[in-house]
Parts: C-alpha cells; sequence; structure tokens
C-alpha cells in the first residue's frame, strides 16, 4: 500500500510538471513591438505662406469668410487645404483647383473612415497597448497605410496590412499642432487694427495663437507674428523676406 501512494504522488508530480511545462509552451515570449518606433506620414504639412498664390486667390474669392486650419503636401503633389469648418480643398502642385474632398469617399486618394472600419489586427494592437484611449481620427491614405490618431494626440502608422509601422512623422518636420487656429473674430483687436492700417488690401486667410503669441497669414503669402499682448514683431513673405518692427 505504502509502494502504491509513493507510485500515485510521483505520477501526479510527472503530470503536473508537463501541464506546467505545456503552459509554458502557450506563453507568447514573441518580443514586444518598440513603441517609439517612428513612421513618416503619407502627407507632410506645409506652412499656408508657402502655398502656391493661386491657391491662396481661389480661397480668398471663393472662401472670403473662411480661414485655413492646416496645410499638406500629399504623396501624389497635391496640395489638401483644410478650412476652420472642415472643409478640405484640393489643388493640384500648379495651385488649381481640383475639387472638394469628401471624405466619405475614395475620391483624391485618402479617406476618413470610422474606427470600427479598422483591420482586426489594428483593432487589437490598440486594445493591448493603448487599453482605454479611443480613437479620435482614422484614414487610409494613398499609399494604402492606416493613420489612426487617438483622443490623447499620440497618431501612429500601420501598413495595409495592419502591421505597426511607428509613431507618425511628418517628414518635413513642421509641426504646428501645438498651436490654436483660430477665427479671425478671435484676434486681439489691437492686432486687427495693427492689419487693417498696414495691410488695408490683404485678408486674414489664416490666424493661430501660440505659446509665446499670435501668427497671422495673409492672403498675398506674407506671415505676420505677433507677440502675447498684441504687439508686432516681424513679417515674413513667401520668399523668407523678414521685415521686423523696425521698420514699423
Amino acid at each position: 500500500m505504502k509502494n502504491l501512494k509513493i507510485l500515485s504522488l510521483a505520477a501526479a508530480s510527472c503530470f503536473t510538471f508537463y501541464a506546467c511545462s505545456d503552459d509554458d509552451d502557450n506563453i507568447d515570449n514573441t518580443p514586444d513591438v518598440d513603441l517609439t518606433e517612428t513612421a513618416f506620414t503619407a502627407d507632410t504639412h506645409v506652412k499656408t505662406s508657402s502655398l502656391p498664390q493661386p491657391i491662396l486667390d481661389y480661397i480668398t474669392a471663393n472662401y472670403p469668410d473662411k480661414t485655413i486650419r492646416e496645410v499638406e503636401l500629399e504623396e501624389n503633389n497635391n496640395y489638401e487645404v483644410e478650412l476652420l469648418d472642415g472643409t478640405e480643398l484640393i489643388f493640384n502642385s500648379a495651385g488649381e483647383f481640383l475639387g472638394v474632398d469628401d471624405d466619405g469617399e475614395d475620391d483624391f486618394g485618402d479617406r476618413d473612415i470610422a474606427a470600427s472600419e479598422l483591420p482586426q489586427n489594428i483593432k487589437d494592437f490598440l486594445e493591448k497597448h493603448y487599453a482605454g484611449i479611443a480613437v479620435e481620427e482614422a484614414e487610409i491614405e494613398n499609399n494604402g497605410n492606416y493613420e489612426v490618431e487617438l483622443e490623447n494626440d499620440v497618431e501612429i502608422i500601420f501598413d495595409a496590412d495592419g502591421n505597426f509601422l511607428g509613431q507618425a512623422e511628418d517628414e518635413s518636420g513642421y509641426d504646428d499642432s501645438d498651436d490654436e487656429d483660430i477665427a479671425v473674430a478671435d484676434l486681439p483687436q489691437v492686432i486687427q487694427d495693427y492689419i487693417a492700417d498696414n495691410y488695408p488690401d490683404q485678408k486674414i486667410i489664416e490666424a493661430e495663437r501660440e505659446d509665446d503669441g499670435f501668427e497671422v497669414n495673409l492672403n498675398n503669402g506674407v506671415e505676420l507674428t505677433f507677440d502675447t499682448e498684441g504687439n508686432f514683431l516681424e513679417a515674413e513673405d513667401n520668399n523668407g523676406d523678414d521685415d521686423d518692427d523696425d521698420n514699423d
């Protein structure tokens, strides 16, 4: 009887060891992804003042009460100009108007999609690495990649098969994501007065509130900067020439 108990314990030990070994085999030992990896976006942000003049003229004539939120140069060399009200205008490299981009249609190479339309492996990746952080915007770019912006402002790029490529990085190096686009009426009155006095024939086409002041773009390509009190600091035209307040 004693020998039978010993054999039973030995058998149980073997079973336990096998079960543990089998569980170990089921553990995913694949190295985790490096979330600090970066990947270039399909589109690059550009300064409003660098737009071809025909684009500035078109917006002035057709959207006189609108201002620009952001400008992107797409991989196909088209310009995408988003107005403050969300309207997206598409122009070719020469500045010729091509149409209004309806994000619901694949009409100009990229398309906004709902988070629910993302491939399952992307959803799984986000659930694992960014749990509890909602998707704010998702796009299929003209190169087939997925660009996903989260509510914490992290933007992630996946390839057409849903494989993680990295956090989005703009190849141009230009980033104004921390600036707040505002309506002309929200500019300090002293800035509005300065522009009316010094640029009476020009229209404000973009206005931004920055940490250290304000930046205003006019429809002739001139970019004006002001401090937080609305004092004029500098003017830069689209050729990069400066005119500081010494000439004021």
